[in-house]
């Protein structure tokens, strides 16, 4: 017999349509565990149409490659909201793990084959070869409707080619877009002949915004972006702030934005700027905290902010340093939608043991539940 007084409220009582509501507004963390509860909840909130706000914020996933043995491999993400990191499986894959990287909630090998699989889905597919097989390229997805049905693409800029073990300087690589409905791949102009000198990922960030493609030189300033539906590059610009030491072009909020390192006469200080996406003119938006910034780096190198990267996306951007010894530490900065005022926090430790890794890849997406139950 029930001890339950049929006068009080009870959760089992409840209609599913508001169950759904009220789970909906819990964090990623708790919707796990309420997922253990029993079958209804369980299937409410890993059904394909389970929508919650606590899922538009963008997760910072940070894998990390050994570079003896991919059993040393290590995979985290973080959810904002909770503040907390989550351990991933751990990639296991025998292609170099040079042509590893991430975007836009895919993750892609570029060579010796080019192969994607969604995020945390260890599902791979095969593409078609591209014509030009390349490492540390820039990878873009994005969403194309000119057929008259909304799909999604891939497209690969720039990167390094070997040739009989040496890296290829001369070749410029063209731009490649794959279809993956039709298992095509698409020949583009290539990147303009300005970043010659530099056109890896290594040397270069990307930003997706309204059907463009932005490459922008890290250390050089130069941008210039590539229409998505013309497949034309504009004009190529040099954005070089006063002081700058090197800047990561990045799309937050439905703008542009650059994020980088200055000496300025105040001292060091890393700072964000908006960017008029048609003048190009740059307008200061926030500063990190020096308490902040120097919690990132370790006091006593010479060159201690020359490994901090960043990456963003939706309203947040991460900053870190992909440095083992600094055990690979982050920060937030938060920009408002509403007044575009920005506010700095410092990202808890990575969860221990944390291995040392020859590579780090680094990026920004939006997590659906079916990732996860799926």
């Amino acid at each position: 017999m029930s001890d339950h007084n049929p006068k009080e409220p009870n959760i089992n009582t409840l209609g599913i349509d508001l169950t759904e509501l009220i789970l909906s507004s819990l964090p990623i963390p708790s919707l796990l565990r309420a997922s253990s509860v029993c079958n209804l909840w369980r299937s409410l909130i890993s059904s394909p149409t389970f929508t919650s706000p606590t899922l538009s914020s963008p997760w910072f996933f940070l894998f990390g490659l050994h570079n003896t043995s991919s059993r040393n491999n290590q995979s985290f993400a973080f959810d904002p909201l909770s503040n907390s990191w989550f351990r991933l499986p751990s990639l296991h894959d025998d292609s170099s793990s040079s042509s590893f990287l991430g975007s836009g909630g895919f993750l892609f090998t570029t060579t010796p084959k080019f192969s994607y699989t969604p995020l945390l889905k260890s599902s791979w597919h095969l593409t078609s070869p591209l014509k030009y097989s390349r490492v540390n390229p820039l990878l873009g997805v994005f969403h194309d409707g000119s057929s008259g049905v909304r799909v999604f693409k891939f497209i690969v800029v720039g990167g390094v080619r070997f040739i009989g073990g040496l890296v290829d300087i001369e070749d410029r690589l063209a731009v490649e877009i794959y279809d993956p409905n039709h298992d095509s791949w698409e020949f583009c102009p290539a990147l303009p002949a300005d970043f010659r000198s530099g056109n890896s990922s290594q040397s270069l960030s990307s930003a997706l915004l309204k059907g463009k493609f932005y490459v922008f030189g890290i250390y050089s300033g130069f941008v210039s972006s590539f229409d998505l539906q013309n497949h034309v590059w504009s004009e190529v610009q040099t954005l070089r702030p006063p002081g700058v030491i090197f800047s990561f072009m990045i799309s937050c909020n439905d703008m542009l934005v650059l994020a980088g390192m200055c000496n300025a006469p105040r001292g060091p200080s890393f700072n964000i700027w908006r960017i008029n996406e048609k003048t190009m003119e740059l307008s200061e938006v926030s500063l990190m905290p020096q308490s902040l910034l120097y919690s990132l780096v370790d006091d006593e190198e010479d060159d201690k902010f020359a490994s901090l990267k960043c990456v963003g996306m939706g309203n947040l951007i991460y900053v870190f340093n992909e440095e083992y010894h600094q055990k690979y530490p982050a920060c937030l900065c938060e920009i408002s939608a509403d007044n575009g005022k920005c506010s700095w926090r410092r990202v808890p430790q990575l969860p221990s043991p944390v291995n040392k890794f020859h590579k780090v890849i680094s990026f920004c997406s939006t997590v659906s539940l079916t990732h996860i139950f799926h």
